[in-house]
């Protein structure tokens, strides 16, 4: 039987994000695996938002803090989900990068993303994060169709 050991599971704190780790967590439980929930805290340049201030040339999407409180509401999430073992991750960087990087350093050998982006032209265009990560993770990734708990 195939079996995993370590679980990662990458969030931005967005209800479809929150999907995946649900998944995962429960993968985590049934595998007795840990389960390493990640969340990239990043800027965005000002001009790809349409801003016009010099102020605005780097917009955070994503603050550390907010990434610290995204992966508070995640634990809660894996702890009711009973995962025997929660890591929580947060890592500045793009998060297809900051999810890449996190597969090596913390040896995992799964990782979970949800699916929001794969069907949107914009997606499709400018590509999307459950995208890139499928074609160069190193390990295996599920892709959590969030389409199935009424979310986009």
């Amino acid at each position: 039987m195939h079996t995993y050991k370590s679980i990662a599971v990458g969030t931005d704190g967005s209800p479809t994000s929150l999907v995946a780790v649900r998944a995962a967590a429960s993968l985590a439980r049934v595998y007795d695996a840990k389960l390493t929930v990640i969340c990239a805290h990043y800027t965005a340049s000002g001009s790809m938002l349409n801003a016009t201030n010099a102020e605005l040339s780097k917009i955070d999407i994503v603050t550390e803090s907010g990434a610290e409180d995204i992966l508070r509401r995640a634990k809660a999430i894996a702890v009711e989900e009973q995962a025997p073992e929660i890591n929580l991750v947060s890592s500045g960087g793009q998060p297809a990068n900051v999810l890449l990087e996190s597969v090596k350093e913390y040896s995992v050998d799964l990782l979970v993303v949800g699916n929001k982006g794969m069907r949107s032209l914009a997606g499709r265009v400018f590509g999307n994060i459950p995208g890139s990560v499928a074609k160069k993770a190193p390990v295996d990734v599920m892709l959590v169709d969030t389409r199935a708990e009424g979310h986009d």
